[in-house]
C-alpha cells in the first residue's frame, strides 16, 4: 500500500469520524425509532466506494468503525457497527458494480442501510437472546429517511468533488 493511498484512506477515515462524533452530539433524529441515527458517517464511505474504489472503502469502514467506538467509550459498540457496515458495504458495492447506473446511488443507499439495520437486529437477537426484529418495521422506516439522505449527499459530493479531491492528481 503506497503512502498516498494511505494518506488519502486516513483523511476518508478521518471525514468520517468527524461526521459520526458531530452526529453522537444530537439525540436522535427519528422519534419513532429510538436509537436511530441518518449515519452521516456512511456519506464518506458511500463515496469512497464511488470514488477511490471498494478496497479503500472497506478500509475507511473499519476503521471508522474501531476508532468511533473507542472514541465515543463504547468499545462494545463495534459489535454491533462493523458486521452491520460491513454486510450493508458489501451489499452496496454488489449493487454499485452490477447494476449502477441503472439504478441511482440513493437506491443503493436505501438497500444499504435496510441491509444495515436487518444485521444490526440480527447481531441484536444474537447477543440478547430475544427475538428483536418486533423493532423491524420502524427500522426499515427510518432505513428509507437514512438510506435516501445519505445517498443524496453522497450522489451531489461525487457529482461536485473535483477529481483533484480524491485522484492525487
Amino acid at each position: 500500500m503506497s503512502a498516498k493511498r494511505i494518506c488519502r484512506d486516513a483523511l476518508m477515515t478521518a471525514a468520517a469520524l468527524l461526521m459520526f462524533m458531530i452526529e453522537n452530539l444530537f439525540p436522535p433524529l427519528l422519534a419513532f425509532a429510538p436509537g436511530a441515527k441518518i449515519g452521516l458517517s456512511n456519506v464518506v464511505t458511500l463515496i469512497t466506494l464511488v470514488l477511490i474504489g471498494v478496497p479503500d472503502a472497506f478500509t475507511v469502514l473499519v476503521a471508522r468503525c474501531v476508532i468511533g467506538s473507542l472514541v465515543t467509550g463504547n468499545p462494545f459498540a463495534v459489535v454491533y457497527s462493523l458486521p452491520a457496515g460491513l454486510i450493508s458495504l458489501g451489499l452496496q458495492t454488489v449493487l454499485y458494480m452490477t447494476v449502477f447506473p441503472r439504478i441511482s446511488l440513493m437506491a443503493i443507499s436505501l438497500f444499504g442501510a435496510i441491509a444495515h439495520n436487518i444485521a444490526q437486529l440480527a447481531v441484536a437477537t444474537f447477543i440478547a437472546g430475544v427475538n428483536m426484529f418486533m423493532l423491524l418495521p420502524l427500522m426499515l422506516a427510518a432505513s428509507v429517511i437514512a438510506g435516501l439522505a445519505v445517498g443524496f449527499i453522497a450522489w451531489l459530493a461525487v457529482r461536485l468533488l473535483p477529481k483533484s479531491a480524491y485522484s492525487g492528481s
